[in-house]
């Protein structure tokens, strides 16, 4: 088999890899996917400033190559022989059309309570997680008292999920997912999940986390939406108290192992105006990355906020990445 330059090729900007696949991106608030799933709902989107791609409905994402071999369904030597002859080579190679047949599902995707808690009590942490967290900074306190739990057989996890619950609900809860008309795991190698909880104590989302994939780690349930991680902590604080916003779960832990009390989002992009209304009588403090991502991130919470209260800025050494590095004392190199 021929040996590519995969760094080569994953940093040709994806708009234009998007270009040739003939992928219109101009509209920056997301696009129809073009795996073929509800056209009602665009929610395949490009960020050109780190160079990949991630579709909300059906979890695809990563890089130049992963959106070859997507939108092309061919493997991954072919993903890299075709970007290859695009870019360095045969510039006359032409791909073959796609045409696009949307599938309307009657589906009313939404969180299940119940689903999400039977999964909750009848899992648990491995060793290997147990590890793993360790390594990040996290203490076994952390660990129960967030519920964090990992999958260590999704084959085996799954068949015992789709036995008790049944293929239709867990689709419309965003545990399984469609392709070609058939039903597949969300999560499809070992994984680490993190509950989020409302101000109900009830858990509304379950958000994976792969230790063992070079391009993929954090994996949402495809066509549920979110709410904020460590919503329920605001039980425990008063009118007034400060509040930390983070970029995600590992950061938002990382504070409340310090006695802060923070809550994340799911990702530089996905702070939304409706979270405004549940943190407007709180003194807001914004942690964000030390990138162009979280500088994006900040000036967007800013703004949100702007009708209510000024927001300040979290800082720390630009050194670090982000805080919890920081708190680790990880240098970014």
């Amino acid at each position: 088999m021929k040996k590519y330059d995969t760094n080569k090729l994953n940093q040709i900007p994806i708009n234009e890899v998007a270009s040739i696949l003939n992928i219109d991106i101009s509209n920056k608030k997301g696009i129809n996917c073009f795996k073929g799933h509800d056209s009602k709902s665009p929610s395949l989107h490009f960020y050109l400033n780190t160079n990949t791609f991630y579709c909300f409905g059906c979890g695809i994402g990563s890089n130049n190559i992963s959106l070859v071999m997507e939108y092309c369904e061919v493997s991954f030597s072919e993903a890299c022989q075709i970007i290859e002859n695009k870019f360095f080579g045969d510039s006359s190679y032409r791909l073959p059309i796609k045409t696009i047949q949307y599938k309307k599902y009657k589906t009313n995707f939404a969180p299940d309570r119940e689903v999400y808690r039977w999964i909750i009590d009848n899992s648990s942490l491995s060793t290997r997680g147990s590890k793993y967290l360790q390594s990040r900074g996290f203490t076994t306190e952390t660990v129960n008292k967030y519920k964090i739990f990992d999958i260590e057989q999704p084959n085996v996890f799954f068949k015992k999920l789709k036995e008790t619950w049944g293929d239709e609900r867990l689709y419309s809860c965003g545990l399984i997912k469609l392709k070609d008309d058939k039903y597949l795991s969300s999560w499809w190698r070992y994984t680490i999940v993190f509950p989020y909880f409302d101000l109900n104590n009830n858990v509304t989302y379950l958000q994976g986390r792969y230790i063992d994939h070079v391009n993929l780690r954090w994996v949402n349930l495809p066509n549920v939406k979110s709410s904020l991680y460590n919503l329920n902590i605001l039980n425990d604080c008063k009118h007034g108290e400060a509040i930390y916003i983070c970029e995600g779960i590992t950061d938002t832990l990382s504070l409340c192992q310090k006695g802060k009390k923070a809550v994340g989002i799911m990702g530089a992009n996905n702070f939304k105006k409706k979270y405004v209304f549940l943190l407007n009588n709180y003194d807001i403090w914004v942690v964000p990355d030390n990138d162009n991502g979280g500088e994006k991130f900040f000036n967007d919470v800013k703004e949100k906020f702007s009708n209510y209260m000024s927001i300040k800025r979290l800082p720390f050494d630009k050194q670090y990445n982000d805080i919890t590095d920081y708190i680790q004392g990880i240098k970014n190199v």
